[in-house]
């Protein structure tokens, strides 16, 4: 398999990192995952927004990376591996070698993987429940995608361990925040609600993409609001999945009110 580092196409098996890679040792960096294809809208800028905000805060080289030319890398790479149609890429940038926890350059490097991108635009799961171990707090990065994940490690261990499809993360002062993968929404009498960027949640681009279509609104809730919920659903860069179940409790599916932005998503 092929991918491009550092702007040059090269086979992942000969990419060769330093021991003290930042990335490795310190978490020192960002990514994106994208999902593009022949009959999905491109949200590209928002990832690159996201990005860019998140180089930032790390004081973190952007490199010449702009919608155009990724595009264009991921184009060439799947070229390149024999892969076409949906696309997942996953972008990963991180400052060069050196330092501890005190760096001594803000100069990048990155790396872009190209994979067949298999999810549905809109799916449904069962079960959901609450972390009873992680939390998420707000800081200057908890909008960006890290590299540091543990928090979101943590809670995939324990959404696999108690047979869950997918597990929602409170904050330190027990409001919802969102899931160990995706963006949390929920619907109560056609009104959708979704956990403020002030609770530590990422700010997922599917979740910018449904808040610049449809009114949302932004909120600090107790995880009590969703035992009257009439519809739960997540969001990540490949789509929606919407839960039949929350505990025990039986849920409706959103599909009937997300469906205008669930068919505009899926223009090219």
């Amino acid at each position: 398999m092929k991918a491009i580092f550092n702007s040059r196409i090269i086979t992942l098996k000969k990419i060769s990192l330093d021991s003290k890679n930042r990335a490795f040792c310190y978490g020192d960096g960002l990514f994106e995952t994208i999902v593009t294809g022949p009959c999905r809208l491109n949200l590209i800028e928002f990832h690159l927004d996201r990005l860019k905000r998140g180089c930032e805060v790390l004081n973190l080289d952007f490199q010449q990376l702009n919608a155009e030319n990724i595009m264009e890398m991921i184009s060439e790479i799947a070229k390149e591996n024999g892969t076409s149609g949906a696309l997942r890429s996953r972008l990963q940038l991180w400052r060069q070698t050196g330092g501890r926890y005190s760096p001594t350059s803000n100069a990048s490097e990155f790396l872009i993987e190209v994979s067949p991108n298999t999810q549905p635009v809109f799916s449904m799961a069962n079960g959901l429940d609450i972390s009873c171990r992680t939390n998420v707090n707000f800081s200057a990065i908890s909008f960006a995608k890290t590299m540091s994940a543990l928090p979101y490690v943590l809670a995939g261990i324990e959404m696999r361990e108690r047979e869950l499809d997918d597990i929602i993360l409170l904050n330190s002062a027990g409001y919802l925040a969102e899931t160990h993968s995706s963006n949390l929404f929920w619907v109560k009498d056609d009104v959708i609600f979704t956990p403020a960027l002030s609770t530590g949640c990422i700010e997922g681009v599917m979740r910018r993409f449904i808040m610049g279509q449809m009114e949302v609104k932004e909120v600090l809730a107790s995880p009590s609001v969703l035992n009257f919920a009439d519809a739960i659903f997540a969001t990540n860069a490949s789509g929606f999945k919407y839960f039949a179940k929350y505990r025990e409790r039986n849920l409706d599916s959103p599909e009937k009110l997300l469906d205008s932005v669930i068919k505009q998503l899926q223009q090219p």
